[in-house]
C-alpha cells in the first residue's frame, strides 16, 4: 500500500514513503478507539480542514441530481495488495461505501457512473502523520491535504500527552467534470487488536459519518 509519513525532528519534516503497512496491520490505522475525536477540538480540526485553513478545499454538494457512482479506478499495474488484513478492510470500506448509494436507490460500480468515489486513509500521533492513498486517485491534492493536517494536528497541537487519531476522508467527483463536488471525514477512534466485529462496525461508522451528509 502506498504510505506517505510526515514526520518532525527540530523544525525539519521528512516525506518519505513506506511499505510498512500500519493501517492495516491493526486494520484502518489500527482501527480505531480512544474518547471520540469529534468531541476534540484540536483533533477535529486537524481533519475537518474546512474550518481551519481556506487552502484545502472542502465543498458539501448533494447527492441531488446523480443517480450512479464507483469506487475511483487504481492502475492496472499497480502493485497488488495481498495483504490479508489490508484486502479485507479495503473490501469493507468498499462495500460499507457501495451501501450507502445504493440502499438509496442508486446504481454503483458501472463503467459510465455519474460519480466516482476516492478515499484516503490518515493516521497521527503525537509526532507523525501518515496517509494511505491506494483508492485517492491521481491528480489529487493528498499531500496538500497530508501537509496541512500534519501543521494543525501536530505542529500546533499543544496537548502534551501522547495521542493517536485516524480519519477516513472521502472525496466524491462528478465523473464528466471531473470537479470536485463533495468532501468530509469521518473521525474514529483508535483500538489495538480489534475483533472481527470490531473492525467492521469502526469501519461502518467512519464511512457512514463522512458520506451520509452527502445525501440530506
Amino acid at each position: 500500500m502506498r504510505g506517505w509519513h510526515i514526520s518532525c525532528e527540530a523544525t525539519q519534516f521528512s516525506l518519505i514513503q513506506r511499505r510498512n503497512l500500519l493501517v492495516f496491520k491493526g486494520t484502518l490505522v489500527r482501527v480505531l478507539a480512544m474518547t471520540k475525536l469529534r468531541l476534540l477540538l484540536a483533533g477535529l480540526c486537524a481533519f475537518a480542514m474546512a474550518s481551519c485553513s481556506n487552502s484545502i478545499d472542502m465543498p458539501k454538494g448533494s447527492s441531488s441530481g446523480y443517480s450512479s457512482a464507483r469506487i475511483v479506478k487504481r492502475a492496472p499495474n499497480s502493485q497488488p495488495i495481498t495483504d490479508p488484513v489490508e484486502k479485507k478492510v479495503h473490501r469493507l470500506i468498499h462495500s460499507n461505501i457501495q451501501n450507502q448509494f445504493t440502499s438509496r436507490g442508486m446504481g454503483f460500480n458501472s463503467s459510465n457512473s455519474d460519480l466516482v468515489v476516492a478515499y484516503m486513509v490518515i493516521y497521527q500521533d503525537s509526532s507523525t502523520t501518515t496517509s494511505y492513498d491506494e483508492y485517492f486517485g491521481y491528480h489529487r491534492d493528498s499531500t496538500e491535504i497530508l501537509d496541512r493536517a500534519h501543521e494543525i494536528g501536530v505542529i500546533k497541537e499543544k496537548n502534551p500527552d501522547y495521542f493517536e487519531r485516524a480519519g477516513l476522508l472521502v472525496d466524491i467527483i462528478d465523473s464528466k467534470t471531473n470537479k470536485l463536488v463533495y468532501r468530509n471525514i469521518g473521525v474514529v477512534d483508535v483500538v489495538n487488536s480489534p475483533t472481527e466485529k470490531e473492525r467492521a462496525n469502526r469501519v461502518s461508522t467512519a464511512v457512514n459519518e463522512a458520506i451520509s451528509p452527502f445525501f440530506k
